[in-house]
């Protein structure tokens, strides 16, 4: 009785043991998976910069941009409402949504269903300054898109306008 006891415990051990080696594989083999996918849109990316000829500045989370034309206004802060004129193309080209077809973007930074590399590249401009953004899919609309017309792990390329800030 005691023997069966101790096997079900060891039973149980291992179960559990397994189990967790299940888990931290399955995590690493994801994470790999990530850094080649990464890895590869990188790659995307900097054949359409050289395609291109842009000469853009890099941030930690890997958004590329260009202020190609300074505005004469004040920072833009979180909690800002700020307007914008847009085009955002994919990197074939492809036109996905402009201001000239869809209307003005106006949004308050920070608190916003936006892009989150348009929001770290918004916080690092002015008003009326016009640029030039790569944003990777990780920090666009990922593995869910938009639910319109960005599907899945699509790079998208702002080109933005700070037409007003209140």
């Amino acid at each position: 009785m005691i023997f069966a006891g101790l096997l079900s415990c060891n039973s149980e051990k291992r179960d559990k043991v397994k189990q967790q080696s299940e888990t931290v594989v399955t995590q690493d083999v994801f994470i790999d998976a990530h850094k080649q996918a990464i890895t590869k849109e990188n790659g995307q990316i900097d054949d359409f910069l050289r395609r291109y000829h842009w000469n853009m500045k890099t941030t930690g989370t890997c958004l590329r941009y260009m202020i190609y034309e300074h505005g004469d206004g004040n920072k833009i802060k979180v909690d800002d409402v700020v307007t914008l004129e847009y085009s955002i193309v994919f990197l074939n080209g492809d036109t996905v949504y402009t201001s000239y077809r869809d209307g003005l973007k106006s949004f308050i930074v920070g608190h916003s269903n936006e892009a989150a590399g348009l929001e770290e590249a918004l916080l690092l401009m002015n008003v009326g300054d016009k640029a030039k953004l790569i944003v990777p899919s990780f920090l666009a609309y990922g593995v869910s898109g938009d639910a319109n017309k960005i599907s899945i792990k699509n790079t998208l390329v702002y080109d933005i306008y700070v037409v007003n800030v209140k």
